[in-house]
């Protein structure tokens, strides 16, 4: 069975030099054919236009998701242990706290280097309401080491003066409250602002199932870089929530914040074998749905530009039949000084793979530099909706590199119609032609 020629064509670029030497001399001689020399540089174009897309594209969505990363890291949730539905003294997410289990998780707190601090929170729904405005929040109740961790993070505290109000004709201070930015932007609410708190779970009351209500004065506003947070979550003193859900001595989670983000794996191991009756995860299981759709996306993104690349290989085809047409009387002659088929193929192979190596260093030149230009200068702006106002870029060398390797494999793809046409050509029929 005869071997197709075009598959040893690689193998003679490296064995053959002068293969090479052909091929791009072949490339620059179209000075006089200013159709083909068009279609070349239109093919260079292409294939530039497509790596500089791709690396630009990939680049921002890379750098979303390292914003994200960044949020994710700044706040203080690394790793959550929540209660199994089969413990013992479960009920509605909360089990009795129990002394000896937090001291047993304190001590491995202090074993493991990578653990910064463990606290114990008591979380619940509730309802929001301040002047007509109506919002569900969720309230954490947490120890006076998170409060005063949280403090860092407070931009606008409240006058102790309006942390107290009178009742019955005596003086008592209010539950502080300490509530996110957005949320208090959206409520238009300051520091001394008293609000309601409204328990979605009814209790008995003489006439029937009324709703808990609590008053409390809003200490403080947070701001943690993550908007999602900074609208949903409210901090409170654990007793606060106690009385509020009226439950007392009860748990609802741990939550561990770590010294290294990256180590959320293997101190989530570790927290698992601690309480195996737990359900723990880290940071990436609390939102692998988020990352896998900014894979997905990532992905996608790379598949539909990649045609690009595609559409630009077809241009190649184009110059390098052309060419083959162009030089019958060259490959004829070549031919009959004794050149087998695999060296013809490599000449025209190594003309198309001078094209694709040109457009490939064009278009990442010209990528790096859009990407450099971005992260500079902020010259688009992003809706509120974003965790960033101007597009992040994050500068990833070795998706350069994957993205030239990716291009190069389908112009080399394209180019074998033409090298095995020029394979097959006979010596006597170029020389008639001619």
């Amino acid at each position: 069975m005869k071997r197709d020629p075009t598959s040893s064509a690689l193998m003679h670029l490296w064995k053959s030099p002068w293969t090479r030497w052909v091929g791009n001399r072949y490339l620059r001689s179209k000075k006089n054919n200013r159709f083909l020399n068009f279609i070349t540089w239109l093919s260079i174009l292409g294939i530039g236009i497509g790596v500089c897309a791709l690396i630009v594209v990939l680049s921002v969505m890379d750098g979303f998701e390292g914003e994200l990363k960044k949020r994710l890291m700044s706040s203080d949730l690394h790793v959550l242990a929540t209660p199994s539905a089969d413990m013992s003294g479960y009920e509605r997410g909360r089990v009795p706290r129990d002394a000896e289990l937090e001291r047993r998780i304190q001590s491995w707190a202090r074993e493991t280097a990578a653990v910064e601090s463990v606290w114990p929170v008591l979380s619940t729904e509730a309802i929001l309401k301040s002047g007509r405005k109506v919002g569900g929040i969720v309230l954490k109740g947490v120890d006076d080491s998170r409060i005063n961790r949280l403090k860092r993070s407070v931009g606008e505290m409240a006058e102790p003066s309006l942390l107290t109000a009178q009742e019955k004709g005596q003086i008592v201070r209010l539950p502080g409250l300490f509530l996110g930015r957005e949320l208090a932007d959206e409520f238009r609410i300051i520091p001394g602002d008293q609000v309601t708190l409204i328990s979605p779970t009814e209790t008995d009351g003489p006439v029937g199932s009324v709703p808990r209500l609590k008053r409390f004065v809003v200490e403080g506003i947070y701001s943690s870089g993550m908007p999602e947070q900074e609208l949903q979550v409210a901090f409170t003193p654990t007793k606060n929530v106690q009385s509020f859900i009226r439950r007392p001595n009860v748990i609802s989670q741990f939550e561990v914040v770590l010294r290294d983000f990256e180590d959320a794996p293997k101190v989530a191991e570790g927290f698992r074998r601690l309480l195996p009756e737990w359900k723990v995860q880290d940071w990436v299981q609390m939102n692998s749905h988020l990352f896998a759709s900014l894979k997905l996306e990532r992905f996608a993104m790379f598949v539909v530009l990649a045609f690009i690349v595609v559409v630009a290989s077809f241009n190649i085809v184009t110059t390098l039949t052309l060419m083959v047409l162009e030089k019958k009387r060259e490959i004829s002659i070549l031919k009959a000084m004794g050149a087998r088929d695999p060296q013809v193929a490599a000449i025209f192979l190594a003309e198309g793979l001078a094209i694709g190596i040109r457009g490939v260093i064009g278009g990442t030149f010209l990528g790096v530099v859009l990407c450099v230009f971005l992260k500079r200068y902020e010259l688009i702006q992003l809706p509120d909706v974003f965790y960033d106002r101007t597009l992040p870029v994050n500068f990833q060398p070795l998706v350069y590199g994957l993205i030239g390797v990716v291009t190069l494999l389908i112009v080399l793809l394209a180019c074998q119609y033409p090298c095995r046409r020029a394979a097959r050509f006979q010596p006597l029929q170029g020389i008639r032609v001619g």
